[in-house]
């Protein structure tokens, strides 16, 4: 009996002295190691300072949640336009969901964007090179091997 609680005794020592010694690697958390900036400069300015026009302040705004519900883009449902509000290009990344509502409109102003309407491409024309995928010509250098005409392969 003395002898099984002497091994579970040693099972859980090791079992612990492995969480303490790979606490690092197991702890949440990002780090970015392919990255990890240019000092000063990842310190001084915001993580999207060269996305969008840093303001220069270095404190939080006065802003409350009744202030920034507004910013949240809202558009009309069941228009045969399908517009929605997946924007694909932000004027300010303060999109009215700050969690802290002090942090919306204390970093970033707004910038100029492109259009976020998105037009469908036009049909091309039909040619026996690639493989046709609804209306539309894929390349041939994506498909694995010689393709016997222009419908997808069936493997």
């Amino acid at each position: 009996m003395t002898k099984i609680l002497f091994l579970f005794g040693i099972v859980i020592l090791v079992l612990i002295s492995s969480l303490v010694f790979n606490y690092k690697s197991l702890s949440e958390g990002f780090q970015n190691l392919a990255n990890p900036g240019v000092y000063p400069v990842s310190v001084d300015l915001p993580l999207l300072a060269d996305s969008y026009p840093y303001t220069g302040s270095k404190t939080v705004s006065s802003n409350n949640y009744q202030d920034i519900w507004w910013k949240y883009p809202v558009f009309r449902v069941g228009s045969y336009a399908q517009i929605t509000n997946n924007l694909k290009y932000w004027d300010n990344p303060d999109d009215g969901e700050c969690v802290r509502a002090d942090f919306c409109g204390a970093l970033y102003n707004n910038k100029e964007i492109q259009s976020n309407i998105a037009q469908p491409l036009q049909p091309t024309e039909f040619s026996r090179e690639g493989a046709r995928v609804n209306y539309y010509n894929a390349n041939t250098n994506l498909f694995l091997g010689p393709q016997a005409g222009p419908e997808l392969p069936v493997f």
